[in-house]
């Protein structure tokens, strides 16, 4: 029996389109052994209503790529999910189901493939590196897909920054929010996000977080974004209004996130609550913290 958590992931952040995602610490965990016959999933949370628990589920999916990749041939396989977080929000549980599999296939399949070859076969299967490199390393991950996975870890210190999650209660599609982009950009504005996501991850790495609200900015994505989810605009003043050093439509959306000082993440929610119980009620905060630790293979209790 293999045990694994995987943490939710912000990707996209403002100006890093499809290549610099974040970790944080919302998890999904995700139990699996081998049977000797056929496939069972079972699903212990809500999200059971409507995930495929056949040969269609993500996790199963993600197995069987390592299977493949190994000529590892079982029996049968019995798979326990239990989802926190949020699906359909753009927090990367897509990204956690595949990391989650492939890590515990590979797990099974006595660590048969390297961590270079399982974060290859995540963004395959994703199509985008910056979650699943998120979920694998931790931190904030700047990834760039190629004939392998290139990346950067960055750590969060979780006593400088805390991350504000709203979700709301309606849903975006990732094939509609990708239709909503356009085919091609105006130079200018690849040179507008070019040097804010240089300086985004620049600024991470030196603690600079007085650049965040300038290094966020985005014109690859959010703004062909913004007609798709409800009160965005206001949630990105208010943020601002109340303290945030930034805020980003998180992945594709609908979910937002703003980045605010540990310090001052009690005021925030606190303000921040208020307003929404009284002007925007379909949407819930929740302040999470960074996680820089990545995906982890539970055994007797403790985390590796």
């Amino acid at each position: 029996m293999v045990t694994v958590k995987v943490p939710a992931t912000s990707a996209n952040i403002g100006s890093g389109f499809d290549s610099i995602g974040v970790a944080l610490q919302i998890y999904n965990t995700i139990t699996v052994e081998e049977t000797n016959e056929g496939l069972r999933i079972d699903i212990l949370d809500e999200t059971r209503d409507f995930l495929p628990r056949d040969s269609r589920n993500l996790v199963y999916r993600a197995m069987q790529k390592v299977f493949d990749e190994v000529g590892y041939v079982y029996k049968g396989i019995h798979i326990t999910q239990d989802n926190k977080i949020p699906v359909t929000r753009g927090l990367g549980s897509s990204s956690a189901s595949i990391v989650g599999g492939l890590v515990a296939a590979n797990k099974i399949c006595k660590n048969a493939l390297s961590n270079d070859k399982i974060m290859m076969l995540a963004a395959e299967l994703e199509g985008h590196p910056d979650n699943t490199t998120a979920a694998i390393t931790g931190g904030m991950a700047i990834a760039v897909m190629a004939d392998k996975i290139y990346n950067i870890t960055l750590p969060i210190d979780e006593e400088k920054l805390c991350f504000a999650v709203f979700v709301p209660d309606f849903i975006l599609r990732t094939k509609r929010a990708r239709r909503a982009l356009p085919r091609t950009i105006p130079h200018s504005d690849g040179v507008f996000n070019a040097g804010r996501a240089a300086l985004l991850a620049a600024s991470i790495a030196t603690e600079r977080y007085d650049n965040l609200k300038t290094a966020l900015e985005d014109r690859l994505h959010q703004p062909y974004r913004m007609g798709l989810i409800e009160g965005v605009d206001i949630l990105f003043k208010k943020s601002s209004d109340f303290g945030a050093l930034g805020s980003y439509i998180s992945g594709a959306g609908p979910s937002i996130i703003a980045i605010v000082k540990a310090e001052k993440q009690q005021e925030f929610y606190t303000k921040m609550n208020e307003f929404l119980s009284c002007e925007m009620y379909k949407w819930k905060l929740q302040m999470v913290k960074p996680d820089n630790k990545g995906v982890k293979i539970i055994e007797g209790g403790q985390e590796f």
